[in-house]
């Protein structure tokens, strides 16, 4: 029976990446404005991404980003939801598994032999679901 063992490796950026679009996810979700039956003919998000690597030579990014989709005559100035997400520095293996991202390992058969295994572990961050009455992708 194999026998695994789990590995520290430091998070690549698109883990780094994909860690942090599941917590805003994460937050943005609990707002009732991105329920699944809203619906909106066009919006307009500012998004203020700032990352800053722990104990890496890589430098900080600062960055904002302007979504913009669909209609946008008769949007308001100030925006309905504003919401700030912070995320501490955690063990790599914790946010892959918060993040729902697969985590190495050290796999070791019954006969000495060892590999290492990408697996998924914990839940991966709930998605929205798409109302009965709506078609996904129109």
């Amino acid at each position: 029976m194999p026998n695994e063992v789990s590995i520290t490796k430091n998070l690549s950026g698109p883990e780094s990446l994909d860690a942090c679009l599941a917590e805003l996810r994460a937050a943005l979700i609990k707002d009732d404005r991105f329920a699944p039956h809203m619906g909106y003919p066009g919006f307009r998000a500012v998004i203020d991404f700032k990352f800053y690597p722990h104990q890496s030579y890589i430098p900080d990014i600062e960055r904002v980003v302007e979504v913009t989709e669909g209609q946008q005559e008769g949007l308001e100035a100030e925006p309905v939801v504003n919401e700030r997400v912070e995320i501490p520095v955690r063990p790599p293996n914790q946010v892959r598994e918060e993040a729902g991202l697969p985590q190495p390992v050290l796999v070791t058969d019954g006969k000495g032999q060892s590999h290492e295994e990408w697996v998924k572990r914990g839940k991966a961050p709930t998605q929205g679901k798409v109302p009965h009455n709506k078609v996904k992708g129109l």
